[in-house]
Formats: structure tokens, C-alpha cells, sequence
């Protein structure tokens, strides 16, 4: 039976996906606003961060499906969101908030399955759960509640393709690219035998 015990080496590789992603993250704000600038005159700006909100997911469920052990998804996203605040995020501490709510919608996808179902079905309704519960709080935090249901339902409906391409399929290729360099073999990925379909699972 698996070990779900945390070790040294998954605090220190939470601790790695933690740094990288805050990067990653504090990059991708960046870009969002340009995406909404070019948008602008479509009218449809307020989709320019619905297109890449699936990054957001992303170091969840990719340390949770390296790693594979309850907590990992939580965790490492606060860490990422936690990072991103000390490199300068002028979102202060509703950032890692929104950190904590996107890595909870995580957790509880993984824990449904009791952390034995590893699959791009899996890590993509990881990170579409993970847009339900953020979407849900910014709805009144943005007041996004005042909008337009039509216009509602269309960013939601954006924000779930964002999440399948980036925290689903993205995440579940690079970790298959990472298993197959032998970098993550000592983690749960690592020790199976099936890596590389798109479909894989664990039973």
C-alpha cells in the first residue's frame, strides 16, 4: 500500500513547485492584463484572464500528482501564492487566500478519489472545481454578481476550458515528461509503469 506520510523530499519538492509557480504566476498576471488590453476594443475584456485562469490550478494539481499524497494540492498552492505575495504581488494577503480556496477545490477532487485515481479526468476536474470554488468567492469579493448571468455563465465556461488545458492536460503531460527523465522516481509518479498515456490511473 502506498505511504501518504509526508518525507523530507515532498516538502522539498512542494517547496521547489512553490517557487517556480509563483513565478509562473506572477508572469501570467502580467500577461492577463495584456490579453484584457487587446481585448478591450472587442468588448471583451473581462475574458482576458478567464483564457489563462486554468495556470492558476497548476501547482496543485501538479504536485499533487507527482507526490500523490493527501494535503499536497493545498498546500502547495498556498506555498505558490504565499511566494508570489513576498516577490511583490500588490494583492497583499487576499492572495493567498485565493490561493487557499483554488488549492482546496484541488484537494477535495483527489480526496473524493481517496489519491488513487491519477488521470487527465481527474487532474482536469481537479482544476474545474478549483474555478467553481474561486469563481464562487469572487462573485461577491468582485462583485462579479452584478454582472450579466449570459456574461457569467461565458467567463465560467472559459475558465473551465482554461482549467482542462493547464491545471488537466499541461500538467499531466509535464508530469509524465518529468517521470520519463527519471528526475521524479523516487516520488509516487515515478514508480509506475504506465506513464506517458493520458489516460492513465491507479488503482
Amino acid at each position: 500500500m502506498q505511504k501518504k506520510t509526508w518525507e523530507l523530499k515532498d516538502v522539498i519538492m512542494m517547496a521547489i513547485l512553490g517557487v517556480v509557480f509563483s513565478a509562473v504566476y506572477m508572469a501570467v498576471f502580467q500577461g492577463g492584463l495584456a490579453i484584457s488590453t487587446a481585448l478591450t476594443p472587442l468588448g471583451l475584456s473581462s475574458f482576458g484572464f478567464e483564457i489563462i485562469y486554468g495556470v492558476w490550478f497548476m501547482a496543485a494539481t501538479l504536485a499533487a500528482y507527482i507526490i500523490r499524497k493527501p494535503g499536497v494540492a493545498l498546500i502547495t498552492e498556498v506555498l505558490a501564492s504565499a511566494i508570489e505575495l513576498l516577490m511583490g504581488n500588490s494583492g497583499g494577503l487576499t492572495v493567498v487566500l485565493t490561493g487557499f480556496i483554488q488549492g482546496a477545490g484541488a484537494e477535495v477532487v483527489f480526496a473524493l478519489f481517496r489519491y488513487r485515481k491519477w488521470n487527465l479526468g481527474t487532474m482536469s476536474l481537479a482544476g474545474i472545481v478549483s474555478a467553481v470554488f474561486i469563481f464562487c468567492y469572487e462573485l461577491y469579493y468582485l462583485n462579479y454578481i452584478a454582472l450579466a448571468p449570459g456574461l457569467l455563465i461565458g467567463q465560467l465556461a472559459v475558465r473551465f476550458v482554461s482549467a482542462f488545458v493547464f491545471s488537466g492536460l499541461i500538467c499531466k503531460l509535464a508530469g509524465d515528461g518529468l517521470a520519463k527523465t527519471g528526475v521524479v522516481k523516487s516520488y509516487a509518479i515515478g514508480a509506475k509503469a504506465d506513464i506517458g498515456k493520458v489516460y492513465d490511473e491507479e488503482e
